[in-house]
C-alpha cells in the first residue's frame, strides 16, 4: 500500500508527465510556473456544451467556449459576450443579436452570425448533419423549447424567433447550453473535443484522469495567463486537501467544508465562498406503487432531521431546504410556515396506518462523489438511513459513482435517489420546471427524475414562463410550489454554501452564483 507521501508524489510525477515535464528539474520547474491544476471530485463526462448537465463538464468547456451573452463576474446580471449588443422586440417574440467582430473558433473558423448559428440550429433541427443521435439536448427541450427559428439576418446579426413569449430566455442563452462551437468540427468529434473561442484550447483528455488545456493564442480578449490548465480528477475529498497541502495542485473544489474553512486560516491558502444557488434533495419515483400515496412521502420527509444535515453533512456551511427553490428565489413563500417539519412521532404515526410499506425494506441510492451540494453524500445517506430506521422502517443504500448514479436516475431505476440541482440561469423556472414539468420525464435523458406528471403543474409553469411582469410570475410559482407542496415528488434537503479553496498567490478569480469556474482571468500574483 502506498503512504500518503509515496502517493502524492505519484500524483505529483503524473501532473508532470500530463504537462509533458517530465525530465529533469532544471527544465520543469519553469514549466510548471506557467501551468495551472485544478483538482474536483469527478471528471467530466462529456464535451458538447449542447449535451452536458453536471458541473464537471460544463467547468471544463467555461475554459474552452463563450456565449452570445454571459453574466457579469459575480453576479446574475446579463452582459455581451460574443454578441457585441442585442435588442428585443416589444412583444418578446423576436431577440436580435450584432456578432462581436474579429473573433475565430481555436481551428481558425471566423465567428459570423453563420458559424453561431450552428450550434443552436443543431440542437433545434432533427434532421441537422450535426445533430447527434447519441445526445439528448436535454436544455434546449425545456429552456429553450419556444424557439421556432434561429435566422441569419446578415453576415454580422443572428435572430432568435420565439413560437411565443419566454419570460427567462435571454438569461437561458447566457448559460452553457448556449455556448458556441465551430461548425466545422467533425461531428463525430463533438462529444469529446470541443473547440470553441475561448481563452483556453482543448488539448488532451485523459480519461478519468485530467483534461489538458493550453493557452489560445489568438484570442479576442485578454490572454489568459498560464501556457496550460489541468483539470485533474480526484474523487476522494481527503486526497485533494493532501494535494493542496503538498502544493500538487493550485486550487480544489468539492472539499469537505470542515476542512475548506480550516485550510483558510492558513496564509498559504484562500477560501471563496458564499451562497449556493443549489439545492440537495431526495427524488422519489412517483411511478413506483409502493409510493403513490402522499402521505407516505410526507412521513418519508417529516422523518428527516434536516438541521442535522446541514450540522453534519454540510459542517455547518449551508441552510435547510425549505422548498426545492434557492432562498429568495420568486415566487418563494413569504412569511408562511414550511410544508413539512422534523416530527418522527408524526411521522411514525402516519406510518402505522401504511403496515404494507413497512414490510420491505426501501432503497436510497446515492452517488460516491463529492457534489457542490453533497460534499459527502454518502454521509447524507447514512443520516437518512438512521432517521428513517428510528421511524420503524427497513432501509438500504446503494452506491454508484456519479455517471452511473445519474443514468439511473434518468432510466427511473430506483426508489429514492439522492441528488441536486445548481441553478443555470438565476431564474425560478430552471428549478421547478427541471423537477416538476412532464416534459422532462423521458426516460433515459430525463431530468424530472420523480416521473411526476401533474397536468396542473404543467399549466402553471408554462404560464409564468410566458409572463413577463414579476409579480404575476411570483404569483404563478408560488401556486406551483403550493400543488408541489401537496404531493412531494421530491424532498428539499439542503442549500449548501459553494467554496472553492486556492492558493494565496492566485489573482483574478470570481466566485460565480452559478457555481462555474472561469479560470481565464486568474494569474500569479506578482509577489509570488
Amino acid at each position: 500500500m502506498l503512504t500518503k507521501y509515496s502517493w502524492l508524489a505519484a500524483c505529483l510525477a503524473l501532473a508532470l508527465s500530463l504537462i509533458g515535464c517530465g525530465g529533469d528539474n532544471k527544465s520543469a520547474a519553469p514549466e510548471a510556473k506557467n501551468v495551472f491544476i485544478l483538482a474536483r471530485g469527478s471528471d467530466a463526462q462529456k464535451l458538447d456544451p449542447a449535451d452536458v448537465d453536471d458541473g464537471e463538464s460544463v467547468n471544463t468547456l467555461a475554459q474552452v467556449c463563450e456565449g452570445l451573452l454571459r453574466f457579469k463576474p459575480g453576479t446574475l446580471e446579463l452582459e455581451p459576450w460574443l454578441a457585441e449588443s442585442f435588442e428585443s422586440s416589444a412583444d418578446g417574440l423576436t431577440h436580435t443579436f450584432k456578432i462581436r467582430p474579429g473573433v475565430t473558433f481555436h481551428d481558425g473558423t471566423p465567428l459570423t452570425a453563420r458559424t453561431a448559428a450552428f450550434s443552436f440550429q443543431r440542437q433545434l433541427d432533427p434532421s441537422h448533419p450535426a445533430h447527434l443521435p447519441t445526445a439528448s439536448f436535454v436544455y434546449w427541450n425545456y429552456l429553450y423549447n419556444d424557439v421556432e427559428a434561429v435566422e441569419v439576418v446578415d453576415e454580422m446579426t443572428l435572430r432568435f424567433r420565439l413560437k411565443q413569449p419566454n419570460a427567462s430566455i435571454l438569461y437561458s442563452l447566457a448559460i452553457f447550453s448556449a455556448w458556441l462551437i465551430s461548425p466545422n468540427t467533425p461531428v463525430a468529434e463533438i462529444p469529446m473535443r470541443p473547440i470553441g473561442t475561448g481563452p483556453y484550447q482543448f488539448d488532451r483528455w485523459e480519461k478519468d484522469q485530467a483534461v489538458l488545456l493550453r493557452r489560445n493564442p489568438n484570442y479576442w480578449g485578454e490572454p489568459a495567463h498560464f501556457e496550460r490548465v489541468i483539470l485533474r480528477a480526484v474523487p476522494e475529498n481527503t486526497v485533494r486537501r493532501l494535494e493542496l497541502e503538498a502544493g500538487g495542485v493550485d486550487a480544489v473544489d468539492g472539499l469537505q467544508p470542515a476542512e475548506a474553512i480550516a485550510l483558510a486560516d492558513n496564509p498559504q491558502f484562500r477560501l471563496y465562498r458564499g451562497p449556493g444557488m443549489n439545492v440537495g434533495y431526495l427524488s422519489i419515483q412517483t411511478e413506483n406503487p409502493k409510493f403513490a400515496d402522499t402521505d407516505i412521502r410526507r412521513a418519508l420527509a417529516m422523518a428527516i432531521d434536516r438541521e442535522a444535515l446541514v450540522k453534519l453533512a454540510l459542517d455547518g456551511a449551508g441552510v435547510p431546504a425549505s422548498y426545492p427553490i434557492p432562498p429568495g428565489f420568486l415566487g418563494e413563500p413569504k412569511d408562511a410556515e414550511p410544508p413539512f417539519k422534523y416530527d418522527p412521532a408524526a411521522a411514525k404515526a402516519i406510518l402505522a396506518q401504511h403496515p404494507e410499506f413497512l414490510k420491505e425494506p426501501i432503497v436510497i441510492s446515492t452517488l460516491t462523489d463529492s457534489r457542490p451540494y453533497f460534499p459527502d453524500p454518502q454521509r447524507v445517506a447514512s443520516m437518512i438511513r438512521s432517521d428513517w430506521e428510528a421511524v420503524g422502517l427497513t432501509v438500504e443504500i446503494k452506491s454508484r459513482d456519479f455517471k452511473s448514479h445519474l443514468q439511473t436516475l434518468r432510466n427511473g431505476d430506483y426508489e429514492c435517489g439522492l441528488i441536486g440541482w445548481v441553478g443555470d440561469n438565476g431564474d425560478t423556472d430552471n428549478f421547478l420546471a427541471t423537477f416538476f414539468h412532464s416534459r422532462g420525464t423521458v426516460k433515459g435523458s430525463a431530468n424530472n427524475f420523480a416521473f411526476y406528471k401533474n397536468p396542473q403543474m404543467d399549466a402553471l409553469l408554462d404560464e409564468a414562463r410566458r409572463v413577463s411582469d414579476p409579480v404575476a410570475r411570483a404569483k404563478l410559482y408560488n401556486e406551483a410550489l403550493a400543488v408541489w407542496s401537496q404531493d412531494l415528488p421530491i424532498i428539499p434537503l439542503v442549500h449548501a454554501e459553494q467554496m472553492v479553496l486556492m492558493r494565496s498567490e492566485v489573482e483574478g478569480f470570481v466566485l460565480s452564483p452559478t457555481g462555474n469556474i472561469f479560470l481565464g482571468p486568474v494569474e500569479w500574483s506578482a509577489e509570488r
